[in-house]
């Protein structure tokens, strides 16, 4: 219980923090895919997976679908635009045009697992700062 009142309170009420861990789960679920991509590299008729996130974030920023609209500019902007984005996981089809068995190319998941890692960091990183800057202030220590 005392769990899901700190993360309520950390994560649920500030909309930066929820975006992270949004990027967070979806790194964390983008690395299971390329892990089970490069598994199945020479599983015959194996459809790659890939996960959405960074796609659905844009398309959710840039929308027109808002629960509250900001009428000006002094408004504190909606903080209920972006509840519940979370990433998609999406099975991609065997290209026509294969090179190997199914499509899979084990260099390019590498790579993109070694992107995955660096966004995943990125994010640990500033939510980590975000928290600091929360601890500073709660106890007036500033670095």
């Amino acid at each position: 219980m005392a769990d899901n009142l700190i993360e309520s309170f950390l994560i649920g009420q500030n909309q930066p923090a929820s975006v992270l861990k949004s990027m967070l789960d979806a790194q964390a679920a983008r690395q299971r895919a390329h892990t089970q991509n490069i598994a199945n590299a020479e599983t015959p008729g194996y459809e790659r997976v890939r996960v959405e996130f960074e796609e659905l974030l844009r398309d959710r920023l840039n929308g027109d679908d808002q629960k509250l609209a900001q009428t000006d500019q002094r408004h504190i902007p909606p903080a209920n635009d972006l509840e519940g984005l979370k990433a998609k996981t999406v099975r991609e089809p065997i290209p026509d045009d294969i090179t190997g068995v199914n499509g899979v190319n084990i260099e390019e998941e590498m790579a993109e697992m070694a992107e995955t890692q660096l966004r995943y960091l990125t994010a640990i990183e500033l939510l980590r700062r975000r928290y600091t800057g929360m601890k500073e202030a709660i106890t007036g220590q500033v670095r």
